[in-house]
């Protein structure tokens, strides 16, 4: 018979009628603490200073709204169109949205980022990845040519006074691209410098995108179940391109 090994975790202890986070009594943390400070404690086992749980915070809520024209925001009212529970509704999001370009660049723009700051210099970087017709995730906005998120968070770094090495490096990549190519920082590498420099692997990009995103997820939803217009609205002619069968 296999010897049974239970299971360790260190971060909640567990007594009768006594919760502790990582030995922070839940009386603490109930009363207490923010949702962003809760995160933080969770992953690294500390409470955050005041900057780091602020930047934190921003890095979150500025990923809440993006309008409804994302691919995973459009799933979510599809599943509404649908009556699909908003549980499916989001899941489906968070699978349509999954990928690198989506709601997957936080994640490939904190890669980059890395690679980057590893590289002999950032000049030397973006110009073999100008060559290789690599993308540069993070830069760049379909409808924003500067997006005012990645401004405003940049701004609230140098607010607090905090800057690091990633956070230069993104910044960095900025001066190269942006000017001639018209490829400015957007919300992704902003936040992705943050994260990293706050000590965040990339593997955590998809929290912050699943605690960000989840609010507007049920905004949509509830605003489609609500909406007095029939679902699967007809769309007009012009925007459907007929196929060869259908010329």
């Amino acid at each position: 018979m296999p010897k049974e090994v239970p299971w360790k975790s260190n971060i909640t202890q567990v007594g009768k009628n006594k919760l502790l986070t990582y030995g922070v009594d839940q009386e603490e943390i109930i009363r207490s603490f923010r949702y962003e400070e809760m995160v933080f404690l969770l992953l690294f086992g500390r409470k955050p200073s005041e900057v780091e749980a602020d930047l934190l915070r921003a890095v979150i809520v500025s990923h809440v709204s993006h309008g409804i024209t994302g691919q995973s925001t459009i799933a979510v009212r599809m599943g509404a169109d649908c009556r699909s529970s908003f549980l499916s509704s989001a899941l489906a999001s968070f699978l349509v949205g999954s990928g690198s370009v989506h709601q997957g660049a936080l994640q490939s723009s904190m890669d980059m980022l890395k690679e980057a700051t590893e590289a002999m210099s950032v000049e030397s970087y973006v110009q073999d990845r100008l060559s290789s017709k690599k993308t540069f995730y993070g830069y760049g906005h379909r409808f924003h040519p500067k997006d005012p998120r990645a401004i405003i968070l940049m701004r609230l770094c140098d607010e607090h006074g905090f800057v690091g090495k990633y956070i230069r490096v993104a910044r960095e990549i900025e001066r190269i691209i942006g000017p001639g190519r018209g490829r400015y920082m957007n919300i992704e590498a902003s936040g992705g410098s943050i994260l990293l420099d706050l000590g965040f692997s990339s593997e955590i990009a998809p929290l912050i995108i699943l605690v960000g995103r989840c609010p507007m997820y049920a905004a949509v939803y509830l605003e489609r179940m609500m909406s007095e217009s029939k679902p699967f609205q007809r769309l007009a002619v012009y925007d459907i391109v007929p196929g060869k069968e259908e010329r």
